[in-house]
């Protein structure tokens, strides 16, 4: 069972950890906005960005809500990066994959913009036919909801939520 707690703003010392009835720490703990959830299982991470994900009945239902909550962190944390940063840096090929529909996952060969493009695994090699773009570190943004932990360990590091796990 997760607990979650309004977070404090930056200027503000982090509310307490809370502490489960036999003392100790759970096993993770994510920032989502204005949210700390405290958890020991990441399935319940996943239930507060996709609520309802508890009782879906198998994990086919589950790998499906995944997908879905990766698709749309992908459309919207490429927008957002289109926004933020230097669309005229970039060819109007790149312009043209950054700003495309998503119905379709790009499938650039080479990805060097100076924007980074935000893509889902499952969309690519090894688990479909279409090949990875080859890209420097950095210049593709992946997220990966195979599983609880892949899709929140993506998230994390597409700073969409903050993730630590206890020692």
């Amino acid at each position: 069972m997760s607990i979650r707690i309004r977070n404090t703003s930056a200027a503000q010392a982090p509310p307490p950890e809370p502490r489960k009835d036999d003392g100790t720490p759970y096993a993770y703990m994510m920032i989502n906005g204005w949210w700390r959830v405290y958890a020991d299982d990441p399935a319940e991470l996943v239930e507060e960005l996709i609520p309802g994900y508890a009782a879906l009945a198998g994990e086919e239902e589950r790998a499906a809500a995944r997908l879905r909550l990766a698709v749309d962190t992908q459309v919207r944390l490429q927008a957002r990066l289109a926004v933020d940063g230097n669309l005229d840096a970039c060819t109007p090929e790149e312009r043209e994959v950054i700003l495309a529909d998503r119905a379709e996952p790009p499938a650039p060969a080479v990805w060097e913009a100076a924007i980074p493009l935000v893509l889902i695994t499952s969309h690519y090699e090894p688990h479909a036919p279409r090949p990875r773009p080859r890209a420097a570190e950095g210049a593709v943004i992946w997220l990966d909801p195979a599983g609880e932990e892949s899709l929140l360990a993506g998230l994390a590091r597409a700073g969409v939520i903050r993730l630590a796990r206890a020692v």
